[in-house]
């Protein structure tokens, strides 16, 4: 038995070692291993920008990419960060229940949907603990082009 499984160990060894001779070596090019036409290695770094410096009061309200997408942030958000549980500068303006469902006002901050509140006992709309990161959905906007190329439309 055991001369059959030397045998048998040797014959094996021999056979992968004359496949291993015969096997060519693939070439892989670096510019054909995805759906790209540039090489893997190319870094497409896009342009610096800025957000628009644009005061929250002398802003408007920007298209919906969706219908029920998120509103997008047309001014700047850097003196409200961070935006965390703790300090959350967006409050300030947007915290607005009693204006729930009021058509908008030219000048005045849109106020938070009613999905954004919980209703106490006493019926009285209060933030929601779960909703403070805003950032998390919403997102501050500015004039850049594509990085890659987008034909998405509704």
């Amino acid at each position: 038995m055991n001369k059959i499984m030397m045998t048998m160990l040797v014959a094996g060894s021999i056979g992968l070692g004359f496949g291993g001779l015969q096997a060519e070596g693939v070439v892989q090019v670096d510019d054909q291993m995805g759906l790209s036409k540039t090489s893997v290695f190319d870094d497409p770094s896009p342009a610096a920008f800025d957000y628009p410096q644009t005061d929250p009061q002398a802003s408007h309200a920007l298209p919906r990419a969706w219908d029920g997408a998120p509103p997008q942030i047309p001014h700047n958000i850097d003196d409200f960060l961070p935006i965390n549980a703790e300090s959350n500068g967006c409050n300030r303006c947007h915290d607005k229940p009693a204006r729930i469902g009021q058509k908008k006002i030219k000048g005045l901050p849109t106020p938070m949907p009613a999905s954004h509140y919980v209703k106490a006992e006493d019926g009285k709309l209060s933030r929601s603990g779960a909703r403070y990161f805003c950032n998390q959905c919403h997102t501050p906007q500015a004039e850049v082009s594509d990085l890659v190329g987008n034909t998405f439309s509704e």
